[in-house]
């Protein structure tokens, strides 16, 4: 007789409930890995701000008390500024506070400066016009509005016009840009449709915030010197030619009308530009006492309402420029190296120590607040 082996079922009804569990388990981190994460990038937007956020930089803590005073007495004008609503006032307000800022020059920008996305393109540049010369005229003691403009626009004139009417002092534009000349110009700074554009800001004394790569754009950028010679412009971030102090000086030396200003902007380009400047400091100190009546102090970082850019980091870039104008040496704060990207960053030692420029009194109270008075306080 053959026997029938009895097969036990309470293997099978045990695995069962236990693999559904570890199931549940792991759709369950999963869920928590998903909402940590989709928390993560809504603060980094900035609708989950968090304490740290708006917490200063400790350096500001630590400064000497004559120092601040030293400071103080310059009030300092940060020359080349973007803002992207008024939502950031409270932070922008703070943050000139802590680090001793009497003005703002604030830039009109369009979306693609505020998110480095391409998607954006040269967009909503007429609402931050707006946003800026409503906080110029909230606040006038604190704020300078330059309105901006697409050089496509068949209207650009027109607008230029009523920007300055409802408050606008200067203009601020992009075409000489690599960037934006390739992706979204693709047209000549000289081109004869913006002649009309420079002609009234010549007759009327508007200045131009004019961002220019004068390696690439020379020839293009000088017929507009040349062509209107009473035309002021700024042409920031050492004119894009910290590299060629030669070309730099003989700009300065040919167009008395021409300015520039020290900052670098995104932490890959301040690193780079301090190391150039630490490397050949000499030379940039001579350069900056003998052209001290044309060069103004900015910073560029561009405030929106990404929360790394927190209260502390744009602090510490403040400070950082401060420390290249006035120390004989310096160290960058972690915060900036955390900012540069993957690649700039594996290139850089964070314990780099810098040499400064150490400035005399008076060269750094035309850097700081002369220059930018003149051209944007008339």
């Amino acid at each position: 007789m053959i026997r029938k082996r009895r097969v036990s079922g309470s293997t099978k009804k045990g695995t069962a409930p236990q693999r559904k569990k570890s199931d549940l388990w792991f759709y369950i981190l999963i869920g928590l890995a998903l909402v940590i994460i989709g928390l993560g990038y809504l603060r980094q937007l900035g609708y989950l701000p968090l304490g740290i956020d708006s917490r200063p930089s400790p350096l500001i803590g630590e400064m000497d008390p004559a120092l601040r005073e030293e400071r103080a007495a310059f009030k300092i004008i940060n020359a080349h500024e973007h803002v992207q609503s008024s939502r950031n006032l409270p932070l922008l307000l703070q943050v000139m506070e802590d680090c001793q800022l009497e003005k703002i020059i604030l830039l009109g920008t369009p979306e693609y400066t505020f998110y480095l996305n391409p998607k954006y393109g040269f967009t909503e540049y007429d609402k931050n016009n707006q946003e800026i010369i409503s906080l110029s005229k909230q606040y006038p003691d604190k704020f300078i509005a330059l309105c901006t403009l697409n050089p496509h626009d068949e209207d650009k004139l027109e607008k230029l016009k009523n920007f300055m009417a409802a408050g606008a002092k200067g203009l601020k534009l992009y075409n000489g840009h690599g960037y934006f000349y390739d992706n979204f110009f693709e047209l000549p700074l000289d081109d004869p449709g913006m002649m009309g554009v420079y002609s009234y800001c010549e007759e009327k004394g508007i200045p131009i915030l004019y961002h220019v790569n004068s390696g690439r754009f020379l020839q293009q950028f000088e017929n507009i010197l040349q062509n209107f010679p009473d035309l002021t412009i700024i042409a920031p971030h050492f004119i894009l030619t910290s590299s060629n102090l030669s070309r730099l000086s003989r700009l300065l030396d040919t167009y008395p009308n021409l300015y520039t200003d020290i900052s670098f902007g995104h932490p890959d380009f301040q690193v780079a530009g301090f190391k150039r400047i630490s490397q050949n400091n000499e030379a940039f100190r001579a350069f900056m006492r003998k052209y001290r009546e044309r060069i103004m102090f900015g910073t560029d970082i561009v405030i929106t309402s990404y929360r790394a850019k927190s209260r502390s980091y744009i602090e510490e870039v403040i400070l950082s420029y401060f420390d290249l104008l006035e120390k004989e040496e310096f160290l960058l704060p972690d915060s900036i190296y955390k900012m540069m990207s993957k690649s700039a960053r594996a290139n850089t030692d964070p314990e780099t120590v810098y040499r400064g420029l150490h400035l005399d009194e008076d060269t750094l109270r035309m850097i700081y607040h002369d220059n930018a008075e003149r051209v944007f306080g008339r």
